[in-house]
C-alpha cells in the first residue's frame, strides 16, 4: 500500500491544537509498505537519515515524522501520529 507523508510546517508534537490539514503541511515522502506503523519506522533516523532508506521515496528532506504529523493512506483515509498510535481524521 502507499501511503503519503506529511510534516507539519509548525509542528506542536501534540501540544496544543493541531495544525489544519493540508493547509499547513508539507509532503515529505512516499512510502510503499504494509502498515502505517512501518511508514513510522521508516521515516525516522534510526542509524542513519530516513530519506537515505531505499524504501522511501524522499520528496524533501526533514526532521522525523513525529507527533502531529498526516499519513494519508493509498485509500484516502487520513490518519494524525498520536502520543501512542495512529488517529483517523478529517480535512481541516
Amino acid at each position: 500500500m502507499l501511503f503519503k507523508v506529511y510534516h507539519a510546517n509548525e509542528p506542536n508534537f501534540g501540544m496544543g491544537k493541531p495544525p489544519k490539514f493540508p493547509q499547513e503541511f508539507t509532503h515529505v515522502a512516499n512510502v510503499d509498505t504494509a502498515t502505517i506503523d512501518e511508514v513510522y519506522r521508516l521515516t525516522n533516523h534510526i542509524g542513519y537519515a530516513w530519506w537515505e532508506s531505499k524504501w522511501v521515496d524522499c520528496i524533501k528532506q526533514s526532521r522525523s515524522t513525529s507527533v502531529g504529523d498526516v499519513v494519508v493512506d493509498s485509500n484516502g483515509k487520513i490518519f494524525r501520529c498520536e502520543n501512542v498510535g495512529w488517529k483517523e481524521i478529517t480535512n481541516g
